[in-house]
Parts: C-alpha cells; sequence; structure tokens
C-alpha cells in the first residue's frame, strides 16, 4: 500500500490544481505519476518546469530518449521505461533505438552508446563526475551544452523515479508498451 494519493482534480491540494489541469491540457489526462507528485505542489511545479526545459534543450528526441529510458533502466523504474518508450515512439525515434536501450545496448550505434554510458555515469556518480567520463562523452561528438543537459534530464528524471519508488506507480495504460511488460521493477513502499 502507497503512501501517497493518487489525486483527481478535485482532490489535489488548491495549488497543485492548475498544473493538474496543464497535464490534461498537455496530455489529455492525469498520468498517475503527476497524481501522485500533486501532494506537493513544489515537487510537481518543479518537475513540470524541469521537462519543459529539456524539451527545449540542445537535446534530439533520440537524445532525450536516450537519457530518459537509461535513467528508468538505472533506477529500475518501470513506469519510466514505458512512459518513455512510448513517448519517444509518438515523437518518432527508431523502434530499434527503444529495443536496445530495454534489451541490447550494445546494438546502440557508437555515439548513442556513449550518450548512453555517459548517463548511466551521471546517474551513478554521487556528484561526482570523472573527467575520463567527461571527456569520452565529448570525444563522441557532443557539445557541452548537451553534456550539462544531459544532466538536466537525468535530475527531472531522478524526481520522478524516487517517486514512483515510493507511490508504487501504476503505469498508464496508454503508457504500457508489450516489449517491456518484463521489466515491472518499480518496488512497492
Amino acid at each position: 500500500m502507497t503512501v501517497l494519493k493518487l489525486h483527481t482534480i478535485d482532490s489535489a491540494p488548491l495549488k497543485s490544481k492548475a498544473l493538474l489541469q496543464s497535464s490534461i491540457d498537455n496530455f489529455g489526462w492525469i498520468p498517475n505519476q503527476s497524481a501522485y507528485m500533486a501532494e506537493s505542489p513544489s515537487l510537481l511545479g518543479a518537475y513540470q518546469r524541469a521537462h519543459d526545459l529539456v524539451i527545449e534543450s540542445s537535446l534530439s528526441e533520440e537524445e532525450k530518449a536516450v537519457v530518459w529510458i537509461t535513467t528508468g533502466v538505472e533506477n529500475t523504474c518501470s513506469y519510466t521505461i514505458q512512459a518513455h518508450a512510448f513517448i519517444a515512439l509518438s515523437k518518432g525515434v527508431d523502434q530499434s533505438v527503444v529495443d536496445a536501450l530495454a534489451h541490447q545496448p550494445a546494438h546502440l550505434n557508437v555515439r548513442l552508446r556513449a550518450l548512453r554510458e555517459f548517463t548511466q555515469q551521471v546517474i551513478n556518480c554521487r556528484g561526482r563526475l570523472s573527467g575520463a567520463a567527461v571527456e569520452a562523452l565529448l570525444k563522441a561528438g557532443f557539445s557541452k551544452q548537451n553534456m550539462l543537459d544531459v544532466i538536466l534530464a537525468v535530475a527531472q528524471k531522478n524526481m520522478s523515479t524516487i517517486l514512483n519508488s515510493i507511490a508504487g506507480t501504476e503505469i498508464d495504460e496508454r503508457f504500457k508498451w508489450e516489449a517491456f511488460q518484463g521489466l515491472n521493477t518499480v518496488s512497492e513502499a
């Protein structure tokens, strides 16, 4: 049983109501993750703003997918994996890239593999990223702005993966993708 409530517009704290309405305006519904985040208007607002900044970042749709799905895999968050697989495919990312991220990362091209490895290092560095990690990413053809935008995208996804581990967030039916059904690893809190 989760300690958090799956909010609706009616049950959400007053300051979360407009934020949930923006989810409805953008997606057509309130994703379960946002419904749980609504308990804290500050978290939901920060998450949505960080998301908007990642969308506007220097990363391509394919690169965003690599960072977001890798963060989901590293943090064992099936919600993030499935939601971003769905989003990546809807944004035109090739299914072979999404499949590789989930099942066979060695099949990614050299550039995307370097991005995946850098993302893993950002997630696991505990705030102390090595110079070798930075050098490897830049050598793979990414810019300094790309590098910093990866940090932003990981920070954004860390907010949601931690929330999902606390809430045991159920994957929205609209985000389910059969290739990821074996990755239901969100821990029940």
